[in-house]
């Protein structure tokens, strides 16, 4: 199957389009790491365009060049304002409606991205299903993240929405992925799962143990194995989302393990 890969600019928003030759009706909008459109998110995109879905991946940074330096992106990342990005994300969710023909329309969030699919998802009900990847969410009490150093909420001024109280009010099923050895430590998770029990929506908790922060997109045995296992819970939400019914009947498939 081929693949088409184009650009596109939404006024102030950035996307890029990853079309198979015979796509469905399905769609998939991606929200990338704080690296933004790199290597590991092309992969994802062509794979799940390999399945015959229109895969549409935000840009966080509006086209400028980015840096594989991962402090780097960490101080790019600070720049970015929540309400701008889910401005620009609407504008993509429209142009996946309009312009691509998309009736159903999935999301999928890693880190820094998972985070910002919450808020998308909260206030888009369009999203009709979401995969949070190890969302980043800061604790407000300074903590020691290795490779970061010590950093809280207030290093990030450009966070003005509640990722809990926009969590409740997400319409479709989520499925959260937390690894042992992450950034968002254990009471942000919490209140999260607490934020999404209370919707009558099903809520897909993961938790990992032996693997890290970016465990789904950096090499190594264990977070390979992870991967495997937690990518199969979001392609069961993928095809979930070809069903007319997302709620009310079994249309789950069976998980394997990998």
């Amino acid at each position: 199957m081929s693949i088409e890969v184009t650009d596109v600019a939404l006024g102030s928003a950035r996307a890029q389009v990853t079309a198979p030759s015979q796509p469905s009706e399905a769609g998939v909008l991606l929200y990338p790491t704080i690296m933004g459109i790199d290597a590991a998110m092309r992969r994802f995109a062509e794979d799940l365009a390999a399945r015959e879905m229109t895969v549409v991946t935000w840009d966080p940074y509006a086209g400028e060049p980015t840096s594989d330096v991962l402090m780097e992106m960490v101080v790019r990342s600070k720049a970015c304002e929540d309400s701008r990005a889910v401005d620009a994300l609407k504008l993509i969710t429209d142009h996946m409606q309009t312009k691509l023909g998309l009736r159903q329309i999935a999301g999928i969030g890693w880190c820094f991205g998972g985070r910002i699919g919450l808020l998308h998802a909260g206030l888009d009900d369009r999203i009709a299903v979401l995969s949070a990847y190890n969302p980043t969410i800061l604790s407000p009490t300074p903590v020691e993240i290795a490779g970061v150093g010590v950093t809280s909420k207030a290093d990030l001024p450009g966070q003005t929405m509640d990722e809990f109280d926009l969590a409740r009010r997400i319409v479709g099923p989520v499925q959260v992925t937390r690894p042992a050895r992450d950034f968002t430590q254990p009471a942000e998770y919490q209140a999260l799962i607490d934020a999404l029990f209370k919707r009558e929506a099903p809520t897909f908790y993961e938790y990992y143990p032996g693997v890290g922060h970016g465990f789904s997109y950096i090499p190594g045995e264990a977070n390979e194995r992870a991967q495997r296992y937690a990518w199969t819970g979001t392609l069961s939400l993928l095809a979930s989302l070809r069903a007319k019914n997302l709620i009310g009947r079994s249309i789950w498939p069976e998980r394997t393990r990998p």
